[in-house]
């Protein structure tokens, strides 16, 4: 229910033109004191030569008060409204109960692609801590932007290219062998990986016969490619597990190595617009005017960088897509580079280089000490992960009303639920230190509370003995109070929450509207029986489905599992 646009249309016609009134000029106050929604009048206030408390009174005059408004007031300079709290619930309530999973969902993106590079893991390599907010943050976007009718595409531009390969192979070369790389993994060649930096310490001939060895990788080396592709694809299984773990699907793979041969028209193209400059050897597209610097394309080695390969790389996209934007989530280190890649673009008169956005966000951690890393490597986020849902497992133990089957399972979502909520809780620039325990905290603001409600709705419901597509002829009177209003108006809020994410590229609007949910369902379920003497009150079980709905509308977009059962 558009309720910010049926305030609108109580204004006479007449005002409306005048004042140019839109939706979006209506606000949600501090407190109910001050009504449902408020309008700030002090933007007109310098056309019209009048306070802004003038401004308000001149708005109301020819208000319908027949339709949503029941009331209004002007206060410093705000004119509040006070909606008819029959119609808004009744409202409401019907609307979520009719679309159900589809309540806030829009057609706005329809025939319009969005692609989304996220994750971007480096291969034969562990994903670590450092990688959960570029993953999480991106698959929360994704979703949301499908909830939006958008087609979407998740690239994950692996770094499957460079060196590192040929000193991971050297060290197979001459340390390793095949059977304990096919019964180890990832980690033998990490193991690997270290022992050749070490020894690399004191023997600088290593170093060099890695970069023969990756030149070899580049030429397609029959004895050194096979090797490269194996372990390109034991890695590619490995983070697959997590990404499995984290409900988290690619479309694209397309790594670096993609685009090992693909730079070239774009390096000529810049030469021949005379973007190109020598720079010590080196070539440089010169930004400074922009205040951007330098964008290196290309060493005095002749060797190219990141930005050669992203050139060619957004070239290849919008060819393959035809993108309406791309977005890209990586940390806010990567600022510079973006824009200077951006900018580049931009000079080349790529049509869609005003499309593409960088999604930067702030530094994620864990507290010292709280969470082991293994010696010698960074915070892996497999054993993050492991850890949480071995914890969950301890909480959930005693809970007898749960088979070992469903241990597991609640063990799982609500473990990997609390490490995924902890990257999208709050803005996401903001620096965030992990801490496990303060994240599954069932009585805080956190995603067990928010699966622990949904799961409670679902007993309710079950209790009930009602089917879930009961139509309902609903009674105002069951639900004529203050915590029924106030959940009904928070469970209305979804569908701006939504857009208002996907407009700020922002999930953790998302977070906080489930908290406030949550928060407004159990308050009202402590003030209003729904089954009691094997009665079924069906107006305020109606409430517990809809709440029900949206809970598992908001936390599939989060990329959280909604539990039926905890």
């Amino acid at each position: 229910m558009n309720i910010k646009k049926l305030i609108i249309d109580c204004f006479d016609e007449e005002v409306k033109v005048n004042f140019n009134l839109l939706p979006e000029n209506i606000a949600t106050p501090p407190n109910n004191t001050m009504g449902d929604f408020c309008m700030p009048c002090f933007a007109w206030v310098k056309t019209l030569h009048k306070s802004p408390m003038e401004v308000a009174k001149d708005l109301t005059t020819n208000f319908n008060y027949e339709g949503v408004v029941e009331k209004t007031e002007v206060v410093g300079g705000y004119l509040n409204f006070f909606l008819n709290k029959k119609i808004v619930s009744l409202n409401v309530l019907a609307e979520i109960l009719a679309s159900k999973e589809n309540f806030g969902k829009s057609d706005e993106g329809q025939n319009k692609t969005i692609c989304l590079d996220f994750s971007s893991v480096n291969l034969a390599k562990y994903m670590h801590i450092g990688h959960l907010s570029t993953t999480v943050i991106g698959n929360c976007l994704r979703n949301i932007f499908n909830f939006l009718g958008y087609k979407t595409v998740a690239i994950n531009y692996i770094g499957d290219y460079g060196t590192p390969f040929g000193k991971m192979i050297t060290a197979y070369k001459l340390w390793g062998n095949e059977k304990d790389l096919n019964a180890k993994g990832v980690d033998y060649i990490q193991d690997l990986y270290i022992k050749f930096c070490q020894e690399a310490e004191n023997d600088e001939e290593l170093n060099e016969q890695a970069r023969i060895c990756f030149a070899k990788i580049e030429n397609k080396d029959p004895e050194i490619y096979p090797i490269y592709e194996k372990f390109i694809k034991i890695s590619i299984d490995e983070v697959q597990k997590i990404y499995s773990l984290l409900n988290i699907k690619f479309d694209s793979w397309r790594g670096e190595s993609y685009y090992s041969d693909k730079m070239d028209p774009i390096v000529n193209e810049l030469n021949k617009k005379g973007l190109l400059q020598d720079s010590n050897g080196a070539k440089i597209v010169d930004l400074s005017e922009y205040n951007l610097g330098a964008c290196l394309i290309r060493k005095s080695d002749g060797s190219s960088l990141y930005a050669t390969r992203d050139l060619a790389a957004c070239d290849d996209r919008y060819n393959n897509y035809n993108f309406f934007k791309s977005l890209y989530v990586t940390d806010v280190s990567q600022k510079l580079h973006f824009s200077q890649f951006f900018k580049v673009l931009d000079l080349l008169d790529r049509e869609y280089a005003q499309n593409l956005h960088h999604i930067f966000y702030g530094r994620f951690s864990l507290p010292d000490g709280k969470i082991a890393s293994r010696k010698g490597k960074q915070a892996i986020l497999k054993d993050i992960l492991s850890y949480s849902i071995n914890k969950t497992k301890n909480i959930v133990n005693d809970n007898k009303n749960l088979t070992e089957e469903e241990k597991e399972k609640v063990s799982t979502s609500v473990g990997v639920g609390a490490v995924v909520f902890s990257a999208v809780k709050n803005e996401k620039i903001k620096d965030v230190v992990f801490d496990l325990d303060e994240a599954l905290d069932f009585n805080g603001e956190t995603s067990p509370y928010i699966q622990y409600t949904h799961a409670r709705c679902c007993s309710i419901i079950k209790k009930s003995n009602v089917a879930d597509d009961c139509i309902y002829d609903l009674d105002f009177n069951q639900i004529d109070n203050e915590s029924s209003y106030e959940l009904l108006k928070t469970l209305n809020r979804f569908p701006d929450i939504v857009k208002q994410a996907s407009e700020k590229f922002e999930p953790c609007f998302v977070s906080r509207i489930l908290i406030d949910i949550s928060k407004a369902f159990n308050k009202y379920y402590s003030n209003n029986r729904v089954v009691e003497d094997n009665k079924t009150n069906k107006t305020r079980l109606a409430l517990v489905m809809a709440t029900k709905i949206i809970l598992a509308s908001g936390l599939k977009l989060l990329g959280i599992d909604a539990l039926e059962k905890m």
